[in-house]
């Protein structure tokens, strides 16, 4: 259910008529991207309601689910959170801005907080009947759009009001049978400073199915007294405000209604665009804002001038969330003009879309380049930019290290009168030592960060590898030992393997070393693959890696064909082909994409081995290679040849040099 706010307007829309105001036709077009970094994450997960307390420089959100209530500065730093407060809904401030009053439907009650501390002060209870969501102030009284016990047909809308300045708190409840009035749901109850003496409620859908109603009431007198009654919009109303002369409604539809409320029952679309509009407010000189439900590739927010049908700028959110595009949920106004929208997906986040930059102070951190460890060091530095902050001033202080990689927080600085401020601190881990200043922020200025890093140096610890150099066969499963040393705090070790012709590493799981500093870890070679064993380093003895390439030759085999016979001479198997016969070898290789294998024939003459002939032939994709080899051949002769991948050579660097075995043969008549 959408709440209304009191609008901080002092001008808008001036010409208005019984029939409706007056509009230009001017144009002015610019739809702005608004960039992701501009999304400040809010800690609710719904918005009820939204109030801009200009005097404290507060916005403050309900969350009904959570029984929040969240303070933010205009620059979205989160201020303070109220928990607790089951079905916290709609607000309203005190004429004076010093009483902040919120609706809490589940307690059917009202509470009033400190406007300036947002402490609550005080507890208003309406009648177990009554379940208020909507709050406005006027009159004197503080007005509540309600629920009663479900009806048939519908639920039980009305409104009423509490009176907190006499005695004791008065509750007053509506009497629909004085002028006929019915209220499907709980009504937005809208009010003007303009009007002090004038309340709207807006009914959100007569009956759930109609065109929503409104009816203005007099309420400066003891009694409230209806002025108008009449149809508003030709749908839902989405949210409703006052102009700032008191004189008419704008509610949220099918675009933006507005309606004198001397006869609410005369309505004018003041919005060229008829997309439904989810949220509207109005800036000080006159600009409406209005939050509307578009698609993907459509701007959520769009702002007409003051007296404009067509918009003059128009913004765009960006998705931030990978599966979702943000929606609007609510835009608003400050008096300085600085235009708001809070978006609503997955996470609910405050974007500031216009108007005056929030200033946030710079904070300069000053740490030595080097120090040593477990020794005192001094850290300065000075707080500038575009505010300054009081001398006083405390800022909170943070060590990241080795050991602390959450942060450690350390004793709070202070600013001095020249903007200044130092700390010692005594760190006790070595390696990069970050210092993160940071300023919580205020209502007068944004949070800001500074951060400044000390190197200490660490001692090499000792480590080794085992294996560097061993040369395997393919489908081997070597084991490879790392020994490492004297450690501060971490006896844990990484190992990772990287196979020739892989762009990416494999991670190995975390190994602890056992009492001798030792770790084994096994790897199945395919390839030439380099095994590295990691040590992350501590407090006291800084990161350090060692490498060792374990070799891997290929599986070559050879197969022999087109013999008549084969036989055992001594130890070797021998072919025997007829000498019209050319001999056929297969080999199979291990397969690697463009691989090729050379094939080596030699005879054997004068006592030696002799190269006849070599053949390099591509692999297919399943690791073979077939070669005939022709020639006149004669009897006698003894033959020999076999297959060689060579690393650099054979297509690929990937595996290690490899020759497979001879195969004998000769040849008969």
């Amino acid at each position: 259910m959408r709440v209304p706010r009191v609008a901080l307007a002092t001008s808008v829309l001036v010409g208005a008529t019984a029939v409706g105001l007056a509009v230009s036709t001017g144009w002015a077009s610019a739809a702005e991207t608004v960039p992701a970094s501009a999304a400040r994450p809010l800690p609710v997960t719904t918005v009820s309601d939204v109030l801009v307390d200009p005097v404290h420089r507060h916005i403050l959100i309900t969350d009904h689910e959570n029984g929040r209530l969240v303070v933010t500065n205009y620059g979205g730093t989160v201020l303070g959170i109220r928990e607790g407060l089951a079905g916290i809904r709609g607000l309203a401030l005190s004429s004076d801005s010093s009483t902040l009053y919120a609706a809490r439907t589940d307690a059917h009650a009202i509470l009033a907080f400190d406007a300036a501390t947002v402490v609550q002060k005080a507890s208003y209870p309406l009648g177990d009947s009554v379940h208020p969501y909507n709050l406005a102030v006027a009159g004197g009284k503080v007005w509540f759009g309600y629920m009663g016990p479900w009806a048939e047909g519908g639920f039980d809308g009305n409104f009423g009001s509490l009176d907190v300045d006499g005695s004791q708190p008065d509750v007053h409840l509506h009497d629909q049978s004085t002028d006929g009035s019915d209220f499907y749901l709980a009504p937005f109850v809208t009010s003007s400073p303009a009007a002090p003496g004038t309340l709207v409620v807006s009914d959100v859908s007569h009956s759930g199915t109609e065109a929503a109603t409104a009816a203005a009431y007099d309420v400066s007198g003891e009694t409230e007294s209806r002025i108008s009654f009449g149809t508003v919009v030709d749908s839902y109303t989405n949210e409703a405000v006052l102009s700032a002369d008191g004189t008419n409604l704008l509610s949220a539809g099918f675009g933006v209604w507005s309606s004198p409320l001397s006869g609410l029952g005369t309505r004018n679309l003041i919005t060229e665009d008829t997309t439904p509009a989810v949220s509207l407010d109005l800036a000080a000189d006159g600009r409406l804002a209005v939050g509307e439900s578009n698609g993907m590739y459509e701007p959520e927010v769009v702002v007409y001038p003051a007296g404009s049908r067509k918009p003059e700028v128009s913004y765009d959110l960006p998705q931030i969330e990978p599966t979702t595009m943000p929606m609007a949920d609510r835009v608003f106004w400050e008096p300085d003009g600085r235009l708001f929208v809070i978006s609503r997906n997955n996470q609910y986040n405050l974007w500031q879309l216009a108007g005056p930059k929030f200033p946030a102070p710079t904070i300069t951190v000053d740490a030595p380049a080097t120090a040593v460890r477990a020794q005192a060091l001094t850290v300065t530095g000075s707080v500038g930019g575009a505010v300054s902050l009081p001398e006083g001033t405390e800022l909170s202080v943070t060590r990241t290290d080795v050991e602390s990689s959450n942060g450690k927080v350390l004793a709070k600085a202070k600013i001095d009168a020249a903007g200044t401020f130092r700390f010692n601190d005594t760190p006790p881990a070595g390696g990069p030592v970050k210092y993160t200043v940071s300023y919580a922020g205020s209502e007068q200025a944004d949070a800001a960060t500074g951060q400044d890093t000390v190197q200490i140096p660490r001692a090499t610890p000792a480590l080794s590898l085992t294996g560097h150099g061993m040369v395997s066969i393919d489908g081997q499963t070597v084991t490879v030992t790392a020994t490492l040393g004297t450690t501060h705090t971490n006896r844990i070790v990484q190992f990772t393997t990287q196979r020739a012709g892989d762009t990416y590493v494999n991670p190995g799981d975390p190994v602890k070393v056992n009492s001798a500093g030792k770790a084994t870890f096994k790897v199945t070679l395919s390839r030439n693959t380099t095994v590295t064993v990691k040590f992350a380093g501590d407090g006291r003895y800084a990161p350090r890696a060692v490498s060792s390439v374990l070799y891997a030759k290929v599986k070559a085999g050879t197969g022999v064909y087109n013999q008549y016979k084969k036989k055992v001479v001594g130890s070797q198997l021998w072919s025997y082909f007829r000498t019209s016969a050319d001999p056929k070898f297969v080999h199979v290789v291990t397969p690697y994409p463009n691989r090729t294998v050379r094939t080596v024939v030699q005879y054997h003459s004068g006592g030696k081995w002799k190269t006849w002939r070599t053949y390099t032939t591509k692999l297919t994709g399943t690791g073979k290679a077939t070669v005939v080899v022709p020639g006149n051949y004669k009897a006698g002769v003894k033959w020999r040849a076999r297959a060689e991948y060579l690393y650099g050579t054979s297509g690929d660097k990937v595996n290690y040099s490899t020759v497979g075995d001879w195969r004998y043969y000769t040849f008969t008549k």
